[in-house]
């Protein structure tokens, strides 16, 4: 639905009932997901390049270090151990920048601004966001993770943490795309996204444990990515049971994340 759509039905004249309200309001949000996916879809280069890093981790990882051993014992090979940091940075890279580049598009057509005066407004058009950015990601999630189970022989021991694992880091690093991409530009922005997620990356135990680096991987391990990591090391059988720290740390970045892009994105896009 285009941004005019939404200005005429604002100006109607009928003054609905409050259940009809939240029903207009949800199929909004809906029709903005519909059209974020399929704005996704036929942009096929850069639904491509969505899918290449991790694809090509999980493939160069696979073949090269299959038959090496892990630098841990919960872990058969150095695979097995390196799978799940690969899940959880695939999911890192691709919200963050996916959600990001949408905003800056939404921004530099003005489209932000003519859905807010809309019943949609500031929360329905996050919504919407947030819910296609974590349906884009869930296509590559699971390509790759379909490539590790069918290819490389990985194994899913806990769907339910596997689905906790992406939900937050989706939750949580769209929430870092959003508020990066509301304070900078599309020149601006990969670049600052970089300074924080490559050092996340080789911080978070994705291709070495934490325990060698003393008490700074005690300080790295509680980091964001290195949440997802754990998490998703023991949904693959190849950690130790996520601890109730861990478990909280998910799900109050995941929440956090979400407030402050939120509080962030309304204060700027009121400003003009």
């Amino acid at each position: 639905m285009t941004a005019p759509a939404y200005r005429r039905r604002n100006a109607r004249a009928s003054s609905p009932g409050p259940r009809f309200r939240v029903s207009e309001w949800l199929g909004d949000v809906f029709r903005l997901v519909a059209l974020d996916l399929r704005q996704f879809f036929d942009n096929k280069l850069y639904a491509v390049s969505t899918f290449l890093t991790s694809v090509s981790m999980v493939l160069a990882f696979g073949a090269a270090t299959d038959q090496m051993a892990s630098p841990t014992t919960d872990a058969a090979n150095f695979f097995d151990f390196v799978f799940p940091g690969i899940l959880a940075a695939g999911v890192m890279f691709s919200c963050t920048y996916s959600v990001g580049y949408t905003i800056i598009v939404d921004r530099n057509r003005r489209t932000i601004e003519d859905l807010i005066l809309s019943p949609l407004s500031y929360s329905g058009f996050l919504l919407a966001r947030f819910v296609g950015v974590t349906l884009k990601c869930l296509f590559q999630f699971a390509a790759v993770l379909v490539l590790g189970l069918v290819v490389f022989d990985a194994a899913v021991e806990s769907v339910p943490l596997a689905i906790l694992a992406f939900v937050s880091g989706c939750l949580a690093f769209a929430g870092l795309g959003v508020v990066v991409a509301t304070f900078s530009n599309e020149i601006s922005f990969p670049a600052v996204v970089n300074i924080i997620v490559i050092p996340l990356m080789y911080f978070a135990g994705v291709f070495f444990p934490l325990q060698n680096l003393g008490w700074v991987g005690d300080v790295m391990e509680r980091l964001p990515l290195s949440v997802n990591v754990e998490l998703f090391r023991a949904a693959t059988g190849q950690g130790p049971s996520p601890s109730v720290e861990i478990l909280t740390l998910a799900v109050a970045y995941a929440v956090v994340a979400v407030g402050v892009s939120a509080y962030a994105f309304r204060q700027r896009i009121g400003r003009g």
